[in-house]
């Protein structure tokens, strides 16, 4: 059900199946994800994600670039900060680009912790509804594990879910 091939620039590799896009918060909650075939541009996991929020700030990565795809999230309340690329001839001041990746690191642990310990980018779903479903149930177990670290005092780092309190 839509599964196809796309590529992972960073990882340099070519990979079958889908791709998540996800809004995660300051405090490293995942807020909202959506799934895309793994061909389809970064823009339109935005634009999906997006649809159902305003008035909120995004720090993107370099997959979310563009003049056009800023104004269109201007349009919509939303500001858009994504890095640029280093040869770009239009970059943020440098005291902008390292607070962006500062708090894009963030991001880059909720996913490593995702697959690394919750072993998302494996689910072996049976069909599309199972991959949901079972991506569903890990975003859950996630945000669960970060609750209760905060609520109990755990003063573990963000994004961390190794160190949980039980």
């Amino acid at each position: 059900h839509g599964a196809d091939y796309g590529k992972c620039p960073s990882k340099k590799e070519t990979y079958y199946g889908y791709k998540v896009h996800a809004l995660i918060t300051l405090e490293g909650y995942i807020a909202s994800f959506e799934i895309t075939p793994a061909s389809t541009d970064d823009h339109e996991g935005l634009r999906d994600l997006a649809a159902h929020w305003s008035n909120i700030t995004i720090l993107a990565d370099k997959g979310y670039i563009g003049k056009n795809m800023g104004q269109e999230m201007q349009e919509k309340n939303i500001c858009l900060f994504a890095l640029k690329r280093s040869n770009s001839k239009e970059n943020w001041p440098k005291s902008v680009r390292q607070l962006i990746f500062k708090l894009r690191r963030r991001v880059e642990t909720v996913f490593s912790q995702l697959s690394g310990q919750l072993n998302a980018e494996r689910v072996l779903a049976k069909s599309f509804q199972g991959l949901c479903t079972r991506l569903v149930n890990k975003v859950l177990a996630y945000n669960l594990c970060i609750a209760l670290n905060s609520i109990f005092g755990e003063t573990c780092e963000i994004g961390k879910i190794k160190k949980l309190i039980f």
